[in-house]
């Protein structure tokens, strides 16, 4: 088990713990997810979920993966049984592993994840076994005792509260069927854990958590597009396409002059990149702690100098970037943009590029101490995948000079010679 660091801001004095039917009902594409990374993004509450949830919520997209793939792995072979001449299509194998990876990555970047300990587990145990709230028997054919995962997410929000008696800790689900309704009448002896704790509440709804933590306020017509327009949050943009946008679709200037457009793929931008904002909508204003904020849905035009994707060419690129944005209305001049999730890029047409505003130049052909980076660049965002699955062997070093990716081998960078 991993352990557990909050990013609630400092002085924080209560906890939100979200259970897994609340997050399975949102998905993470929704308005209400949305909220609560913005919730988190503003340093404010912060919601959690016990170990016990995020488990179950990468095993529920592991076990759809591994009956599509069982599904389509029986297609094949029906296939090839009918097929007069040799088929030779196979399918990878499975990887659940990996998915249940990505959607544990997935999550966290929402909530944080508080402990189930052993204890806890033990306790879900027995009450199943038992058959002791919120566990249950279910009469049929045969006793079937259920419940160990919800016990097992229960005692992990009553225990945090018992541990934490100065925090004011309230715990969110839906299933009304097993945990109650939050008004207090609680089957044995889920009674005796509220009454033992103090500080615990039980609400049923995001609803009700974005009411208390998040209520809704108003905002002036074109406020939200002045402040996005600004000089800083348009370089923040660009700041932060630089650093995580790998390998996507733009449009390219082409051509001895660079006077003509083509469809193109690049890995990386080679410098950061100009942003403009393109369009805005979808906006909601909120009071969440002492600030306001807002998130909106933002396009913005992004312009600059990349790397051609199996090539050894800078060109000019432009592309279309679709995100969902958090920033402060009350922080004067910094509106501390951040990026909630976002979209990949995509192609512009000819007028909105011959509209960007930068010099655009002609493919060139890239130094020859580049050229002998590009092969590695291009197979180093292939390995950060792995990285971020627990194997940290060979992490590549950036150069803060000229924004190359090293092999963390090396002393110097590859192409400027920079120390690293």
């Amino acid at each position: 088990m991993r352990p557990w660091r909050s990013h609630r801001g400092v002085g924080s004095d209560l906890l939100i713990i979200l259970d897994t039917c609340i997050l399975r009902e949102c998905g993470l594409g929704s308005s209400s997810t949305d909220l609560l990374r913005a919730i988190r993004a503003a340093g404010a509450q912060s919601a959690s979920v016990p170990w016990m949830v995020l488990e179950e919520l990468a095993a529920q997209q592991a076990v759809k993966y591994v009956q599509k793939h069982e599904a389509a792995e029986r297609a094949v072979k029906a296939l090839t049984e009918v097929t007069p001449w040799e088929y030779q299509a196979r399918l990878a194998p499975a990887v659940p592993d990996n998915v249940r990876e990505h959607w544990r990555t997935e999550w966290r970047s929402v909530v944080d994840v508080i402990p189930t300990s052993e204890a806890a587990l033990r306790e879900a145990a027995f009450r199943e076994a038992n058959g002791l709230a919120p566990c249950k028997i279910q009469e049929g054919g045969r006793s079937t005792k259920t419940g160990f995962r919800d016990a097992a997410i229960w005692l992990s929000a009553i225990e945090y509260a018992r541990e934490h008696p100065h925090e004011e800790v309230f715990f969110v689900s839906s299933n009304t069927r097993d945990f109650g309704n939050g008004s207090g009448d609680y089957r044995a002896p889920m009674d005796q854990d509220v009454w033992n704790t103090g500080n615990l509440t039980h609400l049923t709804s995001l609803d009700d958590v974005i009411s208390r933590f998040a209520p809704s306020t108003d905002i002036e017509d074109g406020r939200a597009q002045t402040i996005l327009k600004s000089e800083a949050v348009l370089t923040e943009a660009g700041r932060v396409a630089h650093s995580t946008l790998r390998t996507f679709r733009c449009t390219i200037a082409s051509g001895a002059l660079g006077r003509q457009t083509e469809l193109g793929q690049v890995t990386v931008w080679m410098e950061q990149p100009a942003a403009v904002l393109d369009s805005i909508k979808d906006v909601d204003a909120y009071k969440i702690g002492d600030h306001e904020w807002c998130t909106a849905s933002v396009r913005w035009i992004l312009a600059g100098r990349a790397l051609l994707q199996g090539g050894t060419h800078l060109v000019t690129a432009g592309c279309s970037w679709e995100t969902r944005v958090l920033f402060s209305l009350s922080a004067g001049t910094d509106a501390r943009l951040t990026i909630l999730r976002s979209s990949a890029p995509a192609h512009i047409s000819t007028r909105v590029f011959d509209g960007l505003p930068i010099l655009i130049d002609p493919p060139s052909s890239i130094p020859q101490t580049v050229e002998k980076a590009t092969a590695f660049i291009e197979t180093a965002f292939a390995e950060e995948s792995e990285d971020e699955k627990g194997n940290n062997k060979g992490r590549t070093i950036l150069c803060t000079e000229c924004d190359t990716l090293n092999d963390p081998r090396s002393r110097a960078c590859m192409v400027c010679s920079s120390p690293l």
